[in-house]
């Protein structure tokens, strides 16, 4: 069963998914959040029969929803929700933290050189740690559960 990864943010949606096994997440791409951005998730959706979503909470420091994450949920409730797949949150307070460093560190890299280009990376591998931590999570339970 493939699952899809999501890092929602206020312009731009990191997108990721697994393999058919669910057990390796990809960073697939980076679509714009807009009014097509609902029509552009359900196209990945069919394309690789996506059964199940995980989107990233932007939880504050405290663990609190903050306006941000409300804004997460609103997305959820009014796009994700339609699309006929099952939906599953996780915390995402530190993902962006992790590609940003990695591609600071790799800005020699052909990728690099706008922060246009930065931002759009950093959306991508955002959406694939958040699908990493949901099935590293999900092995862990299964694997207690034997």
């Amino acid at each position: 069963m493939r699952i899809m990864g999501l890092d929602v943010g206020d312009k731009r949606i990191g997108v990721a998914i697994s393999d058919e096994k669910g057990i390796i997440s990809t960073p697939l791409k980076v679509i714009k959040n807009d009014e097509n951005s609902g029509e552009e998730i359900k196209k990945i959706v069919d394309k690789y029969d996506i059964k199940k979503i995980i989107i990233g909470i932007p939880y504050t420091l405290k663990g609190e929803t903050g306006m941000q994450a409300r804004k997460v949920f609103d997305f959820t409730d009014n796009v994700i929700k339609n699309l006929g797949v099952d939906v599953d949150y996780i915390d995402e307070r530190y993902t962006t933290k992790i590609p940003s460093g990695y591609l600071r560190k790799n800005a020699g890299t052909k990728k690099m050189g706008s922060k246009k280009t930065d931002a759009k990376e950093i959306d991508k591998f955002s959406a694939g740690i958040i699908l990493a931590d949901y099935l590293e999570k999900k092995r862990k339970r299964v694997s207690n559960e034997s």
